[in-house]
């Protein structure tokens, strides 16, 4: 078992952990996806880690995807708590010319949110928001150039956690869940600190789930 698929095996190991010394009935186990709109906040004026020296453009955004699994539970009538663990890839493109690099950031993201919600018949909206913590699995850039692809291992220059705040809300519906949030990366993700430049993610993530036990 590789790639995404350890990941969110994984992912679903550490939330039953979590959850285990739960009842039973607070078991409000879900699974999710979706995709992710991505970008990096750069401060100092030097590229993001791998690309090189000299000045950047700015990063524009770059599509990916969020998969992984939820428990919520439930502390009053209009207050929850959730765990996730999620697979997350983040990062940034710039393009200069006919050549376009893009940084592509693989994370396992395990935010604990703080969920205010409220009934209206069959259906709940809530607004959520709490801290988040990243644990980087993979991270390269990809230039294309030519007709060509060129990749290259960055993993040793990106630090290996990325702290961050998540907000946002949804709905639900049943057992279906729709969720839109905004990631802001607190960390400086770039391991050379010998000059001024900071690199930090921001990530919008629209996703949909479904509760198996409500």
């Amino acid at each position: 078992m590789t790639g995404a698929p350890r990941t969110v095996a994984l992912a679903a190991s550490i939330v039953l952990t979590a959850a285990a010394p739960a009842d039973a009935q607070w078991l409000n186990l879900g699974a999710k996806g979706g995709g992710t709109l991505a970008t990096q906040s750069i401060s100092g004026g030097v590229q993001t880690p791998g690309s090189g020296n000299g000045p950047t453009p700015s990063p524009q955004q770059r599509a990916g995807l969020a998969a992984g699994v939820f428990e919520t539970l439930p502390l009053l009538s209009w207050i929850d708590l959730q765990a996730e663990a999620l697979y997350t890839t983040r990062g940034s493109k710039v393009t200069v010319g006919s050549v376009t690099t893009t940084e592509e950031i693989d994370y396992l993201d395990v935010p604990v949110l703080g969920r205010v919600k409220k009934r209206f018949g069959r259906w709940t909206l809530y607004a959520a928001a709490g801290p988040s913590t990243a644990f980087k699995l993979r991270a390269r850039t990809r230039t294309s150039f030519s007709g060509s692809t060129q990749e290259i291992d960055i993993g040793s220059q990106v630090e290996t956690i990325d702290f961050g705040a998540s907000m946002g809300g949804g709905v639900e519906h049943g057992r279906l869940v729709f969720d839109a949030r905004y990631t802001l990366g607190i960390s400086d993700i770039d391991k050379d600190k010998t000059d001024a430049t900071t690199t930090r993610n921001r990530t919008v993530a629209i996703t949909a789930g479904y509760r198996f036990h409500r």
